[in-house]
């Protein structure tokens, strides 16, 4: 299954989003009922937010999706594999950067500091020249399904990262698509924009991607006790449904420093009730995995 993660408000925890799911469903968890799966994790956006959330240097990584792109139709010369970021990389990237921001400990990292099953599919600036390229080519809403077909058959899930646009590099991750996740910010001005959001997902459906379903909305950055949060979430559910997953993800500032630390919050903070931010990420993805399981029969 191909998911999209897709919203063109900045903002709204997209990538963070997209990097947790990929990383609990790669991992897997017993007590959450998650069983583990095989993950390829796609950067489309041009800011390559998703390798630094793994401590990844960016400077040392090698051929990125902008090299992919750029090959012909047919060409072999660049495998998919040569672009990829596997387990070891991540997780050799992710204690390092422990090792910078704890500099006093001694001991090390803690052995948690590490992921399975799991591929990055990184992308750099150079990405953003690449939608002037695609403008001029024939079948340019299609690239990047083509850039994936040989890892259909390699992965159980492909989960697929978009930039804050409705362009080019977002219409070619609907096309590449099965379903699209969308977080919303539980704000009044993110669900606005939703109708613009679904206008142009309808337009890909009719003219490139007819099989492309909605997978399901998350609500994100959720303030407790808060009257907006309220209001804007009933609205979702009252438009939506059930498409609403029931997790909510709180607002949290454990959230925005978990890159500081290298790593996503699922993998530097084991899921309690004293880590609300990490054991929401987990209850998103029981709920994900379900809906994979019951899509796929």
């Amino acid at each position: 299954m191909v998911i999209a993660c897709v919203n063109h408000k900045g903002g709204c925890s997209r990538t963070t989003t997209a990097v947790n799911l990929a990383t609990s469903l790669a991992i897997g968890n017993e007590e959450y009922g998650i069983r583990r799966r095989k993950v390829l994790l796609v950067d489309m956006d041009p800011k390559g937010n998703v390798a630094t959330t793994f401590g990844v240097d960016k400077r040392s990584v090698g051929p990125t999706m902008n090299e992919l792109f750029a090959r012909g139709v047919g060409d072999t010369s660049l495998k998919l594999s040569d672009c990829t970021l596997g387990p070891e990389v991540l997780t050799r990237s992710m204690r390092n950067a422990w090792r910078s921001h704890n500099p006093d400990k001694k001991r090390g990292p803690p052995k948690h500091i590490s992921v399975r099953n799991l591929w990055v599919l990184p992308a750099d600036l150079d990405l953003s020249g690449i939608e002037v390229d695609l403008a001029t080519r024939v079948g340019r809403e299609n690239r990047l399904k083509l850039a994936l077909q040989e890892a259909m058959d390699q992965f159980d899930v492909i989960i697929i990262d978009t930039p804050a646009s409705l362009g080019l590099l977002t219409v070619n991750a609907l096309s590449a698509a099965d379903c699209i996740l969308i977080p919303i910010q539980a704000e009044f001005y993110a669900l606005e924009g939703m109708g613009q959001l679904m206008g142009s997902i309808r337009d890909v459906q009719r003219s490139v991607n007819p099989r492309l379903k909605l997978f399901g909305i998350l609500m994100t950055m959720v303030q407790s006790r808060s009257k907006l949060c309220e209001t804007v979430t009933e609205q979702a559910r009252k438009h939506f449904g059930d498409r609403v997953f029931e997790t909510q993800i709180p607002r949290s500032v454990a959230i925005a420093e978990s890159p500081l630390e290298g790593a996503p919050i699922v993998i530097a903070q084991k899921p309690s009730k004293s880590n609300p931010a990490s054991q929401s990420y987990w209850e998103f993805a029981r709920e994900a995995d379900s809906r994979i399981g019951s899509i796929n029969g």
